[in-house]
């Protein structure tokens, strides 16, 4: 899924904490959120694909 730049950029604030997601734009809100998810989701891992040392 692709996300508008804007969107991107509060996304990242959000996770940097510079800022909150009452500080993004009513009309850019659901799609930081999505995006936020989404990053949530690409980082988190499970333990199949964890590599053993």
């Amino acid at each position: 899924m692709e996300f508008s730049a804007l969107a991107q950029i509060y996304a990242q604030a959000i996770m940097d904490g510079t800022r909150s997601i009452e500080e993004v734009p009513a009309y850019l809100q659901d799609d930081v959120k999505n995006v936020l998810g989404s990053a949530k989701n690409s980082t988190s891992t499970d333990s199949s694909s964890t590599p053993v040392a």
